[in-house]
């Protein structure tokens, strides 16, 4: 089983629940495998499976007001929170369910699933439900309405009851999950499933919270009687370690996507706080200005060929003044005079002249920064990146000291934007890792006088 625990015996210490949200779970289970009907990609239409699993999710969502799902992938989640809100819909709490997915496709789809299931209910309900654009509606009033999860479609509704799908995998979750806890206190029902991506998201601080008193349940592909491993063999073709690990696993330590899978925390992270010294070796900054998160990074290149980034820190919003500042403040308390910073990289685009008629650049080098930026292509510098976290023959040579805290958090999640290759710009990870590559895009400069210790492809620290 791997990382998999065991969270059946927490399913029993959420403290907000009481009998009046309780129901028998074996009536609906009942009614699901009498009545339900899935639709499988190469079996077709069949009757809803009697798996010990799935009776155990019914009665985890029957009896929990609130329950945090992680799955392997098709273990059938989806098509049993679909069933289990259609027979509340029609018989146990009518009002107004909302489906949530990371987007209009994925929307779509669990309309389309709803549609399934309609379909193929016995005549007696079949005049009970209606399948129409993104939603079905009941001749009880209830409704299922399938949005593209945002910070605002929870806002316009209070619903009943709330499935959340492929949690872990929504921009902003933490500000949707803000918009959908209210109507969860107010008394509504919330399922939130998603297969593991990583730590840094909403589903798995909610999984991993101990303290919330929420349900939580794993799904994991040993539980399906039909794995074995025949099965194993077949499903494990074509998968990298990590993404298996992720997607099958639930694992939530590792991440497929990641732009800088070569970062190890064994040999990237010292051991020790680093204390900068003058004349240990040539001091750099560099800016990623932000569009709100302005984020700023301190290094510094050892004869020996090593770069650490030994500094850090991040505004809110903040102006160039006040992130001059900060600069100053830092740079105080490593005892680092201006003189002792051989230059302050930045992204090109700081050199634009600003409404006020002055750029970032400008500003920064008339308070006395050496400012200097090299224009690339991102691919150009995160490839530059990679090969300093381990280059062709195994060595590394970048280093993070352990109070870079943020910048080692962004650099574990930093990950690859969707069907593309590029990485994602998501207002959170790429500022610092931004400011990441423009430091090594312009220690990569090959015009800049030589370091007299050792040269690393080419550069002198």
């Amino acid at each position: 089983m791997g990382v998999i625990q065991d969270k059946r015996s927490m399913m029993m210490n959420d403290d907000d629940d009481d009998d009046r949200n309780k129901v028998d779970s074996s009536i609906v289970w009942e009614w699901i495998r009498g009545n339900i009907r899935t639709l499988d990609a190469v079996g077709g239409v069949k009757p809803f499976p009697d798996y010990p699993f799935l009776e155990e999710f019914v009665a985890a969502m029957c009896n929990r007001r609130i329950l945090i799902v992680a799955k392997s992938r098709q273990m059938m989640a989806t098509w049993t929170v679909a069933a289990v809100m259609l027979y509340q819909a029609l018989f146990d709490r009518p009002g107004l369910y909302l489906f949530l997915s990371k987007g209009a496709r994925d929307s779509n789809e669990l309309v389309k699933r709803l549609r399934v299931i309609a379909r193929h209910l016995p005549k007696e309900y079949q005049a009970e439900v209606k399948i129409k654009e993104g939603e079905a509606s009941f001749s009880n009033g209830s409704r299922i309405i399938s949005l593209p999860a945002t910070e605002y479609a929870p806002r316009m509704h209070s619903p009943t009851g709330v499935f959340w799908d492929e949690m872990a995998f929504t921009e902003r979750s933490e500000g949707i999950w803000a918009a959908v806890k209210p109507a969860v206190d107010s008394g509504g029902r919330f399922v939130g499933v998603s297969t593991p991506n990583g730590t840094d998201n909403m589903f798995h601080r909610l999984f991993s919270d101990n303290e919330n008193g929420f349900g939580k349940l794993t799904l994991h592909y040993q539980q399906h009687p039909l794995r074995d491993e025949k099965w194993l063999k077949r499903a494990q073709k074509g998968l990298s370690e990590a993404r298996w690990r992720q997607e099958y696993e639930i694992d939530f330590n590792v991440l497929a996507e990641r732009v800088y899978s070569e970062f190890d925390p064994e040999l990237h992270i010292l051991p020790q706080p680093y204390i900068w010294r003058t004349g240990a070796g040539r001091t750099y900054r560099s800016i990623d200005f932000g569009y709100r998160h302005p984020y700023i990074l301190w290094a510094q290149g050892l004869p020996g060929g090593e770069l650490i980034i030994f500094d850090e820190w991040e505004g809110e919003d903040a102006t160039v003044e006040e992130m001059m500042k900060a600069v100053r403040r830092i740079d105080s308390r490593h005892s680092i005079e201006e003189d002792a910073i051989e230059w302050t990289a930045c992204d090109p685009a700081g050199a634009a002249v600003s409404d006020e008629g002055l750029s970032a650049v400008a500003r920064l080098m008339r308070a006395g920064f050496k400012v200097q930026y090299r224009k690339s292509e991102v691919m150009t510098g995160v490839e530059l990146v990679k090969t300093l976290l381990k280059d062709a023959a195994g060595r590394v040579r970048l280093k993070f000291a352990p109070n870079c805290r943020m910048t080692l958090e962004h650099i574990r999640h930093y990950r690859w934007k969707s069907k593309a290759d590029t990485p994602a710009k998501d207002d959170g990870h790429d500022h610092s890792m931004d400011a990441l590559r423009y430091l090594v895009v312009n220690l990569m400069d090959g015009r800049k006088p030589a370091w007299s210790g050792a040269k690393v492809m080419g550069v002198g620290w």
